[in-house]
């Protein structure tokens, strides 16, 4: 749906959207819609609406990724939720466990509130109940919040079980303030093999081959993988390889390794990137050529067009090793240079901090790194190793990541256990 569509070429459950949206004396609104449904379009017209009546408008979403997705689908400006609340940063981590000494926390709260009067969130499936509150308390008297997603998709990770045994804060938003439930695609064509496909998906029923859609049925998915590699380009960053889990034999560590063997030249140089402790069996070597994938918030590192940080999600492609070893990676919208080390302060204290350790390979991600991204052609791999992530949601949200056409290479046991098992398990971090 482009820029320029007007409320009347809208449908109904649209136009209620943006209507509540710009209805003032709504405090609270949710929208929820697959893939395609218009939410987009919606986020923008609310957006424009409320700011040509003279309100100040913040438009945020959970990752770096998705805030960049909204900057890149409506030209609007939009950061991470963590960035809006004016997140702490960890001055120290633990080398075991990966986690932060202390809690990071909001600067942004009832005692100080944004300084705005509506904060549009989307990919609201994404925000886990600790964020969501952070999020309600941090609005100033009389602010409302907007929220956009797709109840589809998979859940939150949560900080503990209990809560992630609970219902995902957008659906509580959902179901407390009467939720408006976009039911048609306008994205792709009525017949979008991969719009069907999802729907069986979401039916409990599997997925058939079709014009957009491809089924590999194996118990030999890496070589399925490898004889795929040639149908699309997957050193790019419009293609993407995804599989349920990190570990396992189809994990992303083992199989981007085996990936980018199979594409990139093994004669080039490269380097052997740092890796943190509790993550030192995994070695990573990367080059010109290599796509990447940061998995943590780095506030600090300058970009060449003058901005700063590179956000957890964010991928690139690495266009330069220099003599000093910074690793320069290019995200599309901006250039970046990941140093081996860096200074950080906080509260006057100087510590190091080493963002080429959360540098990690690209060619394949989890569906939870995905979540929140699109692409033109998805390559998703399932197989039994990870029996604990076969569920429809996964599935789900892994297909619909794709634009124009998804394949789906998996074996006869585990594509039926993700099409009856509805929800996922209880994960939290």
């Amino acid at each position: 749906m482009s820029g320029s569509i007007t409320l009347e070429q809208l449908d109904d459950k649209q136009r209620l959207a943006v209507e509540r949206g710009l209805d003032v004396s709504k405090r609270i609104v949710a929208v929820a819609g697959p893939a395609g449904s218009g939410k987009t379009t919606i986020m923008r017209m609310i957006y424009n609406g409320l700011t040509d009546a003279g309100y100040t408008v913040k438009l945020a979403a959970p990752t770096g990724k998705a805030a960049k997705r909204i900057r890149e689908a409506t030209g609007l400006p939009a950061m991470t939720m963590h960035m809006l609340l004016e997140y702490t940063r960890p001055l120290e981590i633990d080398e075991k466990t990966g986690k932060p000494f202390g809690d990071t926390f909001p600067r942004k709260t009832k005692a100080d509130p944004l300084d705005c009067d509506v904060v549009i969130c989307d990919e609201y499936m994404m925000v886990p109940h600790d964020l969501h509150r952070n999020i309600i308390d941090a609005l100033q008297a009389g602010a409302r919040l907007i929220t956009l997603g797709d109840v589809s998709q998979l859940p939150p990770i949560e900080n503990s079980s209990a809560l992630a045994a609970k219902d995902a804060p957008f659906k509580v938003l959902l179901d407390k303030f009467d939720g408006i439930f976009l039911d048609k695609v306008h994205r792709t064509a009525e017949d979008s093999g991969i719009l069907a496909c999802a729907q069986r998906i979401l039916g409990g029923a599997a997925p058939q081959r079709n014009k957009d859609f491809d089924l590999i049925i194996t118990d030999k998915p890496v070589d399925a993988v490898i004889e795929q590699l040639d149908k699309a380009d997957y050193t790019s960053l419009r293609n993407q390889i995804i599989t349920p889990a990190n570990k396992s034999w189809i994990g992303t560590s083992k199989l981007n390794a085996v990936v980018q063997t199979m594409l990139v030249n093994a004669d080039r140089p490269t380097i052997n990137l740092p890796r943190n402790k509790w993550d030192a069996a995994n070695t990573v070597r990367v080059g010109v050529g290599d796509k990447i994938i940061m998995t943590k918030n780095w506030y600090d590192l300058d970009c060449e067009d003058g901005s700063k940080g590179v956000f957890n999600g964010e991928t690139g492609v690495v266009i330069e090793i220099s003599e000093v070893d910074e690793v320069v990676v290019d995200f599309e919208d901006r250039i970046c240079r990941i140093p081996p080390a860096i200074q950080l302060v906080f509260n006057n204290k100087v510590s190091v901090g080493y963002p080429q350790r959360d540098i990690h390979l690209a060619y394949v991600v989890t569906t939870h790194k995905a979540q929140g991204s699109e692409y033109e052609n998805v390559l998703y791999v399932l197989n039994k190793s990870v029996l604990m992530m076969l569920n429809r949601k996964n599935m789900y949200t892994a297909i619909t990541r794709a634009r124009s056409h998804a394949t789906l290479i998996t074996d006869m046991s585990s594509l039926s256990m993700s099409v009856t098992t509805r929800e996922p398990k209880v994960f939290s971090k």
